[in-house]
């Protein structure tokens, strides 16, 4: 008799599929953006749309990148969660627009809980 796997295990192969496709998005995009300064063009780069596409699931991953090395992650966060919680006096400033994201992250129980 065939057993039917859990909801639970099937959801953390999912997890870890997209962790891992995550990763290696981001990966080619630190590579392809590297010598880029525009936002936008780093915005625009296929990886970066696609860790976008992933939608909501990706936002713990993106955040925990944000605290690890603050980085241009501030399009795909505005873009999935149609929210910029960065106080205009913080805008531009890299360190303080993360610490912006990080907290709204953690007061919506979705990072550092």
């Amino acid at each position: 008799m065939a057993t039917k796997s859990s909801p639970q295990a099937s959801d953390s192969s999912v997890d870890k599929k997209s962790r891992e496709r995550f990763q290696r998005l981001a990966s080619q995009w630190k590579e392809q953006s590297r010598f880029l300064s525009n936002t936008a063009q780093m915005a625009m780069l296929t990886p970066y749309q696609r860790i976008i596409g992933m939608g909501m699931p990706v936002l713990p991953m993106i955040l925990e990148e944000l605290e690890r090395e603050p980085n241009q992650w501030f399009w795909a966060l505005e873009a999935i969660t149609e929210e910029n919680p960065v106080p205009p006096e913080s805008a531009g400033i890299v360190r303080k627009m993360a610490e912006a994201w990080l907290d709204w992250g953690r007061q919506h129980g979705i990072f550092g809980t």
